[in-house]
């Protein structure tokens, strides 16, 4: 195929400890911190054939953060052909959006959306899982902003190697 799959999706990580289970000492009981926070921080992350992972961190998410967080994308891509796979996030399909999307056709670049309700198809979902596996569970955070680092320096120093086609052939 000679255009280069990048799918996109958004996540949200919360300040409050998500616990994993794990192993002890028969009759005792592990110990947790245990407090309660409505923090979160957003990010939008696309996936260009699996390996390489671009993103960035939002206060909110909404078509105008996702269409600014398009064009910084764009602006950094070599030229050539792409397929855009996205899911039906609302501001997906936005009106502002679908104008972009109709001018970036004229650019070499498809726009595709997977079936709605269908996560399994999408392999940046698989990204979010790894660094929650791999930085969040179980990992008390004195602030947003200390996650955030502890994200970025896995993200600098991790390389997913996922083959888009095995999610999206299924």
């Amino acid at each position: 195929m000679d255009h280069t799959i990048v799918t996109f999706d958004e996540a949200s990580f919360r300040l409050v400890p998500v616990y994993k289970r794990v192993w002890f000492l028969k009759g005792k009981k592990p110990k947790g911190v245990f407090f309660w926070s409505n923090k979160k921080s957003n990010i939008l992350g696309a996936l260009i054939d699996g390996k390489t992972f671009y993103y960035k961190w939002h206060e909110y998410l909404n078509n105008l953060t996702f269409l600014g967080f398009l064009k910084g994308f764009i602006k950094q891509l070599p030229k050539g052909k792409y397929v855009f796979i996205l899911d039906n996030a609302r501001y997906h399909k936005s009106s502002t959006i679908m104008k972009y999307f109709k001018n970036l056709e004229k650019a070499d670049i498809k726009i595709e959306f997977i079936p709605p309700y269908s996560p399994e198809l999408n392999p940046t979902e698989t990204c979010w899982k790894i660094i929650r596996q791999n930085v969040t569970n179980s990992t008390y955070f004195q602030s947003i902003e200390t996650m955030q680092m502890k994200i970025n320096s896995y993200l600098a120093d991790h390389n997913f190697d996922l083959n888009p086609s095995n999610y999206l052939c299924r």
